[in-house]
């Protein structure tokens, strides 16, 4: 979101009528459900994703993770792969927490 939106949202905010606060606001939590929804969907993807790497490997993802980061597995192109699912998992999960901390404000 550009400054000139986030400027914009402040000022209503602090100069608005009350209706129109609680419309922004019942817009704005509309979105990031909006956005829980597709990050939650992406995360299945990528869930399912590390239970194939997982099973293969006979290793959960965590361990892995460890493993590699101690460079203790080499850098195979699936470990790579690997590396990235989780690596984009974690960051997903985190961005889950940042909006439900929005949404449940």
């Amino acid at each position: 979101m550009s400054n000139e939106y986030v400027n914009a949202l402040k000022f209503q905010f602090s100069h608005g009528l009350e209706f129109e606060k609680k419309y922004i606001t019942s817009t704005m939590n509309k979105m990031f459900k909006v956005e829980l929804d597709m990050v939650r969907r992406e995360i299945r993807q990528i869930e399912s994703s590390l239970a194939e790497l997982e099973k293969r490997h006979n290793m959960s993802s965590d361990i892995f993770h460890v493993k590699f980061n101690a460079g203790e597995l080499g850098d195979d192109r699936e470990y790579i792969k690997w590396y990235a699912y989780k690596d984009t998992h974690n960051k997903l999960m985190e961005r889950v927490k940042e909006i439900e901390k929005i949404i449940h404000a």
